[in-house]
């Protein structure tokens, strides 16, 4: 049996790595009862929440969230970013003490490295 050649094609060492980036919107309604907005994401590499509504959202990372406690996102604009200097891939819940929905836009990033 006569042996197959291989041949090599020379190429750059980021040529090898194969990135994906997937940007989400999760956007959603928040209530005056805690709920679970941003569900836990070991590929999160970034997430953007700002508040749309007119009242205060609150909101905590692992836990329930809670009407004057966790982070505060002012009414009209009060936003978080989750980047790699500030990272959480956990969970994030968010509450507010008004009444009906209130509008929390949410971005979320993921990238995966596929070997």
């Amino acid at each position: 049996m006569k042996p197959t050649p291989v041949y090599v094609v020379p190429h750059s060492a980021l040529q090898d790595l194969d990135l994906r980036e997937k940007s989400q919107d999760l956007t959603t309604n928040v209530t005056a009862t805690t709920a679970v907005v941003v569900v836990a994401n070991k590929f999160r590499s970034a997430a953007f929440l700002t508040n749309d509504s007119d009242v205060t959202i609150y909101l905590r990372l692992g836990q329930e969230a809670a009407v004057n406690t966790g982070i505060r996102l002012n009414a009209n604009g009060g936003a978080l970013e989750i980047n790699l200097s500030n990272l959480f891939k956990g969970a994030i819940s968010a509450i507010h003490g008004g009444t009906g929905d209130k509008v929390l836009c949410i971005q979320e990033i993921e990238t995966r490295y596929a070997y």
